[in-house]
């Protein structure tokens, strides 16, 4: 896989859970101290999260960073099936 096709799984994977939990951007911003056009940008895979903004990110979902990576692995493995 490469970056980019990377970047556009993580972000959908990521608006997915955040619609899961009914947040808008704004509030998944305000929980990851960023703000909504970067999340819009990580949504769309134009960005890749560092480290800490993912941490962040597992924290605004309320998952260890371990269980969020695993269950994008999954995804990601599915779709290559």
């Amino acid at each position: 896989m490469d970056k980019s096709q990377f970047n556009i799984d993580l972000g959908a994977f990521v608006k997915d859970k955040r619609k899961e939990l009914k947040l808008s951007q704004s509030d998944l911003a305000a929980k990851v101290g960023n703000n909504a056009q970067n999340i819009s940008r990580l949504e769309r895979g134009e960005v890749s999260p560092t480290l800490f903004w993912f941490f962040k990110l597992a924290e605004a979902f309320e998952q260890d960073p371990n269980s969020l990576i695993l269950e994008l692995e999954k995804r990601i493995s599915k779709k290559k099936k």
